[in-house]
């Protein structure tokens, strides 16, 4: 009977206690975003680096190995966003552009470079789905690039 009495009392105390931990917990400040490197939202001159690709249609022999860097150069000049150059010391920064194996699936990582000193300065990541056919590959892939030419676009604009 004690045991009882004890588990009722500890139940309402915490009954009554989570409603408060609760209310503290709402009215706490959001976390501030964290400046962006001051060299992206106003970079004017790009240069597109290849990153390389893993070999990701195995059974095709004639896979292109710049797949990936031709479709980001493509999606990115018609963007218009930047003046796309051709050596990295004309660029105000360096978008590298890389294709690779995660999880089971394809990962693009474009990682944004200071061309003076090679540090990265931020780095996007885009999972695409994994495929057993070429078509199927292709067509993740297309998805994927969307998606992070959608997450640079947002970058480049200051979007959380």
């Amino acid at each position: 009977m004690l045991k009882l009495a004890q588990r009722v009392a500890s139940f309402l105390i915490l009954a009554t206690a989570l409603p408060i931990f609760s209310t503290v917990r709402a009215e706490e400040p959001p976390t501030p975003h964290a400046p962006r490197p001051a060299q992206i939202m106003p970079a004017r001159k790009v240069f597109i680096s290849n990153g390389g690709e893993d070999q990701w249609l195995d059974f095709d022999p004639k896979h292109d190995p710049t797949l990936t860097y031709n479709q980001f150069y493509a999606d990115m000049k018609t963007w218009g966003k930047y003046e796309l150059v051709s050596s990295p010391s004309a660029a105000d920064v360096v978008f590298q552009i890389r294709l690779g194996y995660r999880d089971g699936g394809m990962q693009l990582r474009l990682r944004i470079l200071d061309p003076q000193t090679h540090v990265v300065l931020w780095t996007l990541n885009q999972l695409a789905k994994g495929a057993n056919r070429d078509a199927t590959a292709r067509k993740n892939l297309d998805e994927a690039m969307n998606a992070l030419m959608e997450s640079t676009k947002k970058l480049v604009a200051g979007s959380p």
